[in-house]
């Protein structure tokens, strides 16, 4: 309690000595807001003017930092992802053509690499003990994909009928290739194509800000005992830190000089672990995702020295490389249409009601024989319907950022929650989800 209110007398210090704004400030701003507007908005609209790639660049950035504003504001009440979701919606029935990503001047190829890298990167940040500590992770994810199958395939069965259960059931269980999965095996039923789809693009609308709220609880909680003393940071992150300084520098790499740390030669490193991911998948035939192997190069990669930790920030790029991978993301909303939601309105509202009650059956009892909070266990076992990674990383750093006071607090949440949300996401979106829909292709669509 004396933290949060040391911290609300902070910001209205801080509000009291910020500038008044100027007469003239307000005016140039408007100015520029006005010529912006004319020529990205208005002659568009018009059809007098088709956007160049700076404008389509700048109008995704525009609803990115809009979502940002709006979850600053709310102290995260209203995650940014879930408006800059929505905003790209109203974008693309309005002034957003369709291949806003194509003329923005990113390429078709580039998202994918992209998140490969960013995957990478975040595996940096883990260590094998902390991804070995995981289990529960996995354990109260498969919980809660196991409840969403349950509850569509039950209930939803009775209420929607058999078809249009299992079509939805494997999208809402994960990911994108899970949807496309269902797509090619109903493909000839408009409906059932658009279904398919559409669980994919709009189950975020509930899952993101149902997970933004569970780590706000579970982060608040953890705060609340780490500021009173009551656990250590050692604790809270399941003792996975307590190391001897001896075992941090024991690796197989020695560790490079300040010199050839650069820019250059750190992605070099990064893009070396992803081909290495790549060719990883082929040897399996496909059977484990690249994206999984990723995640495991990167934390046996830091671990034995060859690359640094945080690789992306060390090389300063994360920030192009997180913005280029969200606006991929929320370009997928183009076929969201008025129509499309007219259509398929009712059916998604009770399968995706059943598919979060589902997963709260499950995941929460589940999580809490196994030692975790009922927030975080629901928060781990809506990974599945949040869509995986970016989500999982969004959620997690933005609910860390607002709840805490300092770098310490901001580490310490961040620690906590990235390990079981990437995960989770894992887990459902990159590898369950695909193994349920091959099932769910074979009983019903065969």
């Amino acid at each position: 309690m004396e933290q949060e209110l040391n911290k609300e007398i902070k910001e209205r210090i801080l509000e009291k000595q910020r500038a008044p704004q100027s007469p003239l400030y307000m005016a140039v701003t408007a100015v520029i807001v006005g010529v912006l507007g004319y020529f990205t908005v208005i002659k568009n609209l018009a059809g007098t003017h088709t956007l160049n790639a700076p404008e389509a660049f700048m109008l995704m950035l525009v609803a990115l930092a809009l979502g940002e504003v709006v979850s600053i504001k709310t102290k995260a009440a209203i995650p940014s992802i879930f408006v800059t979701a929505g905003l790209f919606i109203i974008g693309f029935w309005t002034i957003f053509p369709k291949d806003i990503l194509q003329i923005s001047g990113i390429g078709a190829s580039m998202p994918g690499l992209f998140v490969m890298i960013m995957v990478t990167h975040l595996g940096t940040m883990l260590d094998k003990d902390e991804l070995v500590a995981q289990w529960k992770t996995v354990v109260v994810t498969l919980a809660g994909m196991a409840g969403i199958c349950l509850a569509i395939m039950t209930i939803g069965q009775m209420l929607v009928g058999t078809e249009i259960a299992a079509t939805a059931t494997p999208p809402l269980t994960g990911g994108l290739v899970s949807a496309i999965i269902l797509q090619g095996a109903v493909k000839g039923n408009d409906y059932l194509v658009i279904i398919a789809m559409a669980m994919y693009v709009l189950q975020g609308f509930v899952g993101f800000p149902l997970i933004n709220a569970c780590l706000k609880i579970e982060g608040r909680s953890v705060l609340e005992k780490f500021r009173s003393g009551q656990l250590t940071k050692e604790e809270i992150l399941g003792n996975v830190k307590k190391k001897s300084k001896a075992a941090v520098k024991r690796t197989l790499f020695p560790e490079s000089s300040d010199d050839y740390k650069t820019d250059y030669i750190i992605l070099l490193k990064t893009l070396v672990l992803v081909v290495l991911s790549g060719y990883m998948e082929s040897l399996t035939g496909g059977a484990v995702s690249k994206y999984v192997f990723a995640l495991l190069v990167g934390v046996i990669a830091a671990e034995i020295g060859f690359i640094e930790r945080k690789p992306l920030e060390s090389s300063r790029s994360f920030g192009l490389f997180i913005t280029i991978i969200m606006m991929f993301v929320f370009a997928g909303l183009s076929s969201v249409t008025i129509e499309v939601l007219k259509s398929i309105i009712l059916d998604f509202v009770i399968l995706i009601t059943l598919a979060t009650l589902g997963i709260a059956v499950l995941s929460i009892p589940i999580g809490a024989k196994l030692g975790l909070s009922k927030a975080m266990s629901f928060a781990i076992g809506l990974g599945s319907i949040a869509g995986g990674f970016p989500a999982s990383y969004v959620l997690s750093n933005e609910a860390a950022k607002l709840l805490s006071d300092n770098d310490e607090e901001y580490n310490l949440l961040l620690e906590h929650f990235l390990p079981k949300t990437l995960v989770s996401g894992f887990v459902s979106a990159t590898s369950g989800s695909v193994i349920i829909a091959g099932l769910f292709v074979s009983l019903y669509f065969k």
